[in-house]
C-alpha cells in the first residue's frame, strides 16, 4: 500500500496533541441522568458512566480515519510498462547490383534486408519511419510517416535496378539527413546498410558523418558482406561514421546477424529514450471516508440518547 500524499499523515500526531489538550481543558465530568435519581446514579458508577467518554473516542478516530482517507492510500494492482515515444529513423539501404549475391539457399543479400529491415520497421511502434535507397544515386521512397503499411510495401519492393549502379554512401547518408534535418524528435537516428565501398557520388562517407554529427543525429552503420563472391568494404570508414556520431559499426555475413544487428540498434535507442511506467490502483480512501461517517453518526445518536450528557 502506498500513500499519494504521504505528508497529510502528519496531522495524525497532531490530532493526538490536540485531543490530549481538549481532554485536559475539560473542567470535570457532566452528570448523567439515566434514571430520576442522578445524585445516586453519581454516586454509584454504571455502565453509561464509565463510557461517558465513548462519543469522544468514536469522533477522533473518525477524525483520524479522514486524515488517512485525505493521504489517498492506494493499493498497486499492475504495472505496465510502454516504451516512450520520439524517435524519428531514417532506413537507408544499399540496393546496389551486388545486393543480389547468393548467401543462402534461395537468399540473397537483398531479400535478407527486405525480410529484416521490415521486422525491424514493425517493432518500432509510435516512432516516425522514413526509407531511403541509394546506388549511384540517393533516392527517398517514404518520408518520414507513422504508416506501417506504406512503409513495408515500399520495402518488399526493394531490388536494385532503381538507380543508376553503383554505391554512393555519402549521398545515401546525405539523403537521410535532408529527412531528419528539421525534425523536432529527441532522438534522431540514420540507420545504413551496405556492402560496399563508396565509389560513386560527390560527397563522401565521412563528410556526410560530420554533417550528422554537426545537425545532432546519430548513425548506425551495418557492413552486410556474405554469401559466394566478395565485395569491397570499407569496415574501418563505417566505423568512423557511426562512432563520430554517438552510434555503432555492426559488421553482419549472414540474415540471423543481420537482424540481430537491427535489434540491438531498436534496444540502444529505447534505452536512450526510455520508457513510460503506468501503475494502476485501488483507492482505499472511499471505504475509509464511510468508515468515519459511520463513527460520526454513532458519536451523534450516543450523544443524543443513552450517554446524553448535561452540563
Amino acid at each position: 500500500m502506498s500513500f499519494e500524499t504521504p505528508l497529510l499523515l502528519l496531522l495524525l500526531p497532531a490530532a493526538v496533541v490536540a485531543a490530549a489538550l481538549l481532554a485536559l481543558m475539560r473542567r470535570g465530568p457532566a452528570l448523567l441522568f439515566a434514571e430520576p435519581t442522578p445524585l445516586r446514579i453519581a454516586a454509584q458508577p454504571t455502565w453509561r458512566l464509565r463510557l461517558r467518554a465513548l462519543p469522544t473516542l468514536l469522533r477522533w478516530l473518525a477524525v483520524a480515519l479522514l486524515i488517512v482517507a485525505v493521504a489517498r492510500p492506494r493499493e498497486g494492482l499492475a504495472v505496465t510498462t510502454l516504451p516512450e515515444e520520439g524517435i524519428d529513423v531514417v532506413v537507408t539501404v544499399d540496393v546496389s547490383s551486388s545486393m543480389t549475391t547468393v548467401i543462402g539457399p534461395n537468399a540473397t543479400r537483398i531479400s535478407a534486408a527486405r525480410s529484416v529491415v521490415g521486422e525491424f520497421v514493425t517493432t518500432l511502434r509510435g516512432d516516425r519511419v522514413a526509407l531511403v535507397v541509394f546506388q549511384a544515386r540517393a533516392l527517398t521512397l517514404s518520408p518520414l510517416t507513422l504508416d506501417r503499411v506504406a512503409i513495408l510495401r515500399r520495402v518488399s519492393a526493394l531490388q536494385p535496378g532503381l538507380l543508376e549502379d553503383g554505391t554512393a554512401i555519402g549521398l545515401g547518408v546525405a539523403e537521410a539527413l535532408s529527412l531528419l534535418r528539421d525534425s523536432p524528435a529527441p532522438s534522431r537516428v540514420v540507420v545504413l546498410l551496405t556492402d560496399g565501398d563508396n565509389n560513386a557520388g560527390d560527397i563522401d562517407p565521412l563528410t556526410a558523418s560530420r554533417l550528422a554529427q554537426a545537425l545532432g543525429i546519430r548513425l548506425y552503420t551495418i557492413g552486410f558482406v556474405g554469401g559466394r563472391g566478395s565485395s569491397p568494404l570499407d569496415e574501418l570508414t563505417l566505423s568512423q561514421m557511426a562512432s563520430s556520431t554517438g552510434g555503432r559499426y555492426f559488421d553482419a555475413s549472414t540474415q540471423e546477424e543481420l537482424a540481430a544487428a537491427y535489434a540491438e540498434i531498436g534496444d540502444l535507442e529505447r534505452s536512450r529514450v526510455g520508457e513510460r511506467r503506468f501503475t494502476s490502483f485501488r483507492e482505499l480512501a472511499p471505504p475509509l471516508i464511510a468508515a468515519a461517517l459511520a463513527l460520526l453518526a454513532l458519536e451523534l445518536g450516543l450523544r443524543s440518547t443513552w450517554l446524553r450528557r448535561y452540563p
